[in-house]
């Protein structure tokens, strides 16, 4: 309980320090954050939205990614649970995502000036005078082929459009590392490691993507079913972070779900239910989420202008103390 009045007490000084720009900066964005964690409001605003005339035309495109998805089955599962299992990427995809990351700056702690290559992970802590939980990649879809592929994918979008019942529009990736690594609550919480729900619009998704392979050891996704469509009032008041155990006596144990697969295991998910990753214990997992929404809000996405990302580079070739055979055993097999 200490913890969870911590979370809240750091969530109140976050409020007034930055919710009053965004207000000016960005007002729709705010106005949604303020409203749409409310099922009643979410439930109003899906009802006023358009059926999309288009969804026939994008039915009739295949798919070179996801050719034997049954989509009805994956809006079903959606609906009733909030999560669908086995939307899995070919090997080649895989790969083409894994050698991006590998040869790719990623940046420390999602922060665009803390930019290294992942295998002189140790080096770049030592050089920036921290350790660092995760670190993503900025502009993925530009550089990575594979990437902007999967945005583009006629199953992905007629999953989304189907489960929105209108027109869906990508808002953004994210491709990111988990690292093991000794961490307080608080650098868990900041690094999406405790329990949560997204607010991202009154109707959204998130595929996500395996690209190492993932065990009970290795940072599983979790979450919690049913969750994205039952919630106490006070959770959707605060829309802060309940306990573990608190979630687990009213959602019960039997809904958590921890989602563990080989390289290429992928879902998708309704993220305004409880999820959390889960703190790598002895390897880095890396994964790459895929999103849509019925409104951009130009908040989401990881794009940058190059002039604004800083990355150190070492002269050696040496690959640092980063157990990177643990890296590459993850490749798909």
């Amino acid at each position: 309980m200490k913890e969870f009045m911590l979370d809240i007490h750091i969530k109140l000084i976050a409020y007034l320090r930055d919710n009053i720009g965004e207000f000016f900066s960005n007002p729709q964005w705010f106005f949604m954050r303020k409203t749409a964690r409310f099922h009643a409001i979410r439930n109003l605003k899906k009802a006023s939205l358009k059926k999309w005339d288009n969804l026939r035309d994008i039915e009739k495109q295949e798919s070179k990614i996801f050719p034997d998805i049954n989509v009805e089955d994956v809006v079903k599962s959606l609906e009733k649970d909030g999560l669908f299992q086995g939307i899995n990427l070919p090997t080649d995809i895989v790969n083409d995502i894994l050698q991006f990351a590998l040869n790719a700056d990623c940046y420390g702690s999602k922060k665009p000036n803390f930019g290294f290559r992942v295998h002189e992970k140790e080096k770049a802590e030592l050089h920036y005078g921290c350790k660092f939980l995760v670190a993503r990649y900025f502009n993925t879809a530009s550089q990575c082929p594979a990437i902007k592929m999967l945005e583009n994918d006629p199953i992905l979008l007629t999953i989304a459009a189907k489960y929105f019942k209108t027109k869906p529009v990508h808002i953004a990736n994210s491709l990111w590392w988990s690292f093991p690594k000794e961490s307080t609550f608080l650098e868990q919480s900041k690094a999406a490691q405790v329990f949560h729900c997204d607010l991202d619009d009154y109707d959204f998704i998130k595929f996500f993507f395996y690209i190492t392979d993932v065990d009970l050891d290795s940072g599983p996704h979790v979450y919690i079913q049913g969750s994205h469509k039952k919630k106490k009032f006070f959770y959707q008041l605060l829309r802060g972070r309940a306990t573990k155990e608190d979630l687990i006596n009213y959602y019960g144990q039997e809904n958590i779900v921890n989602i563990c697969g080989a390289a290429g295991w992928g879902f998708v998910e309704d993220t305004f239910g409880y999820h959390k990753g889960s703190h790598p214990i002895n390897q880095p997992r890396l994964i790459l989420q895929v999103e849509f929404a019925t409104h951009n809000y130009q908040t989401q996405h990881d794009e940058i202008d190059p002039i604004h990302l800083k990355a150190i580079s070492f002269e050696d070739e040496h690959q640092g103390n980063l157990n990177t055979q643990n890296l590459h055993s993850a490749k798909p097999k």
